[in-house]
């Protein structure tokens, strides 16, 4: 998403024009997930994807024609099994594509505080308005945590019933559209999370960290590698890392900036500094914690744990052993099977903390 808004801006900064396709609905069998942009520039080259060879060459051809005519639109691309079939496709499905043009105008301050937020991993929730039926397609309005707005869909009433709406959903969908009654007509409201990729804290710079880090970076996750070690924690060795981390593991989780979207995983030398670690990170508020061993060293672990104090249900957070059981030996195989336990918990869903404070603050401010 960052890489997106971030095109944006550079394009409205050159005076120049470009069309934004976003998915708003799907049913069946796509190659992405919902949560999926394509901005297509006056050139015809594009920044993000809506899904590859079964949406992007038709969504592509939409976003030129909304370049050149100024006016957003919401189709459905259908791929049935038949239609994915005659154009070689391994795919079949529905999707729902709005596309709208991107250009300077009112919609700037929402543009510049998304991409903010991004860029200082903040968490925020986006209305944009999809139909066509009041005129006003592709207003947006961000709402921000603490409850304050930024942005309209257009009209004041219309922001009213749309923030009432979606304090109801808030907690129960990241990806939700809904209409409203607008007069005589009727407002199709897209509602998504703006948040930051997740930020995953490798405790350990060892052949395993390597291998974890190489492929999680690929999949979306911010990497920091935490070791005691120089020789272990350096961008030589770590060159994908956003951020090294040389400290004693003895106290550094406190050290580092944890949120409800973290993944900590302790994959160090041994279980003498993974002990540590696991103590510190059970009493954070991160999404995911895990930690390499056997069965057997986590049960001895887990009984030290308790007897400082540890309450078992603190340590029931933990994954450990770490992965997905594929019968992983080499490291490589190691990272394979951590990486997507990582992804099975990132596309696990659940309540997102930030919104369900959003959420909040809208019940609060009607």
């Amino acid at each position: 998403m960052k890489d997106v808004f971030q095109e944006i801006l550079k394009v409205l900064e050159q005076g120049d024009k470009a069309a934004l396709s976003t998915i708003v609905s799907s049913k069946g069998s796509l190659p992405m997930s919902k949560k999926a942009k394509m901005l297509v520039r006056q050139d015809g080259t594009f920044v993000g994807t809506v899904g590859g060879g079964c949406l992007e060459a038709g969504v592509w051809a939409e976003a030129r024609q909304v370049l050149e005519n100024g006016v957003p639109t919401l189709q459905r691309f259908v791929l049935t099994e038949k239609h994915a079939g005659e154009e070689g496709l391994n795919c079949g499905g529905n999707a729902e594509i709005f596309t709208e043009p991107v250009h300077q105008g009112h919609m700037l301050p929402v543009y510049e505080e998304i991409y903010r937020l991004l860029e200082d991993r903040g968490t925020a929730l986006l209305a944009t308005l999809v139909s066509n039926d009041v005129g006003l397609a592709g207003h947006k309005m961000l709402i921000l945590p603490d409850g304050h707005t930024i942005g309209t869909l257009g009209d004041a009433e219309l922001d009213k019933k749309a923030k009432r709406e979606i304090s109801r959903i808030a907690q129960d969908d990241v990806l939700k559209i809904f209409t409203l009654k607008h007069g005589t007509d009727e407002a199709r409201v897209f509602v998504e999370a703006v948040s930051p990729d997740p930020k995953l804290f490798i405790f350990g710079g060892g052949h395993v960290s390597r291998a974890i880090a190489r492929i999680a970076v690929t999949v979306g996750f911010r990497i920091s590698v935490i070791d005691d070690r120089p020789a272990f924690a350096n961008a030589e060795r770590f060159p994908e890392a956003d951020e090294l981390v040389v400290d004693e593991f003895e106290g550094v989780v406190d050290k580092l900036a944890i949120d409800p979207s973290a993944y900590l995983i302790a994959v160090t030398r041994g279980h003498q500094w993974d002990q540590p670690i696991i103590e510190q990170a059970v009493w954070t508020n991160a999404r995911y914690i895990g930690m390499i061993g056997s069965g057997r060293k986590v049960e001895l672990m887990w009984k030290k744990l308790e007897e400082k104090g540890i309450p078992r249900h603190l340590l029931d957070r933990v994954h450990a052993p770490i992965g997905v059981d594929i019968q992983a030996d080499t490291p490589e195989e190691i990272a394979v099977s951590v990486v997507a336990q990582l992804i099975q918990e990132r596309r696990s869903g659940g309540k997102p903390a930030h919104m369900v404070q959003a959420a909040a603050e809208l019940v609060n401010d009607e």
